[in-house]
């Protein structure tokens, strides 16, 4: 092991205010990894700038998912061969580099260059931080633990939206945005680069055999050496031969239609719908990501401490669902700013609100197909969100130019509707266990 990884990485589980403090910087990390590609809070601005049309950034946006998705294949493998914090350091480093490089697009080409080189880093770091998230907080409660896991995109989100909209009636240009992004990213870095450790091999694997003592605890099943699948063939065989699982994510993927949409093209449509102004657009939507934020945390608590996953779940759809039908008049008539806050403000919380128990579940689901599937069942609906972007992404400008945003809205209930439909046949797993005894240094040592 090189010098470089040594110093980033530790032999014995980080205890007290110091886990503390590095499940903090691994949490900054994901919300710079998401950040630096923050590019929906100036797209009323870049788009006219390099006379480009939505279905053609649609399009663009269809080709970034997919680099950045064959990239992805290529980072797992060596985020568990030279370490997860390495990776990081390198790909955000990069990343840092490339924030900057984005004051030299002057045309379609330059910005298909740049954006598609941050995409490819962007995708090499993409398993390593979601790896990272799970290491430091082993013994958070699942549908907790990823609560916290989805503070880094929502957390990107909410900030970039927020500053666009607190700076843009000063400075007024797209390229202000990118020198306040590539500085502010250059602040998180440091600490980052500094401080943010990895767990060593040995001490991964002892946290695992952990969770292994636990489920055996709970009368649950664990496969042995035998039963493990051969290779990325067999255990994508053993997984999508249980059709929950299919169910579960074709479900979720549906789910997700509206809140893509407001990612990727919020402030757009805010501008292009009701004429908002793009400061006052980037507000309206830092308002929806604030709530999804904190809606996560709270959604992720409450659904450890009932023990109930399902019910939650659809009882956010359902919300969301009824919102939606209240505001897709709204498209056609107008509304008012306050109208239109608390509209962004209850759906990212009832957004948040459908997808962490659903999470938990999922996960709940994977354990009872094989705990050796775990990173199997992620990878596959990685997958399938992810061709979903890239069909939806120009789809979603090409019927807002041609029939309005609210058609696109109509669509999205739609979709919800069919996620409520889907969760109805699967099953709420979710029951009071409690933990087995650990090995020494882990149990103790992550309160």
């Amino acid at each position: 092991m090189s010098s470089f990884v040594a110093s980033r990485t530790l032999d014995e589980y980080p205890r007290g205010s110091y886990r503390w403090t590095l499940l903090g910087l691994t949490v900054l990390a994901t919300i710079l990894a998401s950040y630096e590609f923050q590019l929906a809070p100036i797209l009323p601005l870049i788009l006219p700038f390099l006379h480009l049309s939505h279905t053609g950034y649609g399009f663009f946006v269809t080709f970034a998912v997919l680099v950045g998705g064959v990239s992805a294949f290529f980072g797992g493998p060596l985020a568990d061969r030279y370490g997860r914090v390495v990776l990081i350091d390198i790909c955000l480093g990069a990343v840092c580099v490339l924030i900057f490089a984005n004051l030299l697009i002057v045309n379609i080409a330059t910005f298909i260059v740049v954006r598609t080189a941050m995409a490819i880093v962007g995708g090499l770091m993409a398993g390593a931080g979601a790896a990272l998230i799970r290491d430091m907080s082993p013994r958070f409660s699942r549908a907790l633990a990823f609560g916290f896991f989805t503070i880094g995109p929502v957390g990107s989100n909410w900030l970039a939206n927020f500053i666009a909209g607190k700076t843009l009636p000063i400075y007024h240009t797209w390229q202000s945005q990118m020198w306040i992004t590539g500085f502010l990213g250059l602040a998180m870095y440091v600490p980052i680069f500094f401080w943010l450790k990895d767990l060593s091999p040995a001490l991964r694997l002892q946290i695992f055999k952990t969770e292994v003592a636990a489920m055996e605890a709970e009368g649950r099943h664990i496969p042995k050496a035998s039963e493990l699948p051969a290779s990325t063939r067999a255990a994508f065989a053993m997984l999508l031969e249980h059709h929950e699982v299919w169910i579960l994510v074709l479900g979720m993927t549906a789910n997700l239609t509206l809140y893509f949409a407001i990612q990727g093209f919020g402030p757009l449509m805010f501008t292009e719908a009701f004429k908002d102004s793009a400061a006052e657009a980037n507000r309206l939507n830092s308002y929806f990501w604030l709530a999804n934020l904190g809606a996560l945390i709270a959604t992720g608590y409450f659904s450890d401490r009932l023990q109930v996953r399902k019910k939650i779940a659809v009882t956010g759809a359902v919300l969301a669902t009824l919102l939606m039908a209240l505001w897709i008049p709204m498209f056609s008539r107008g509304a008012s700013t306050m109208t239109l806050a608390i509209v962004a403000t209850l759906m990212g919380c009832f957004l948040a609100i459908g997808y962490v128990p659903w999470a938990a579940q999922f996960s709940e689901t994977l354990e009872d197909v094989s705990p050796a599937l775990q990173a199997t069942g992620w990878a596959f609906f990685g997958l399938v969100i992810r061709g979903w972007i890239a069909i939806s992404a120009p789809l979603t400008l090409y019927t807002a130019a041609h029939f309005g945003w609210g058609t696109w809205v109509e669509v999205s209930l739609a979709a919800m509707l069919i996620y409520i439909g889907a969760m109805m046949f699967t099953r709420d797993r979710a029951t009071a266990h409690q933990p087995a005894a650990a090995p020494s240094g882990v149990v103790a040592t992550a309160k």
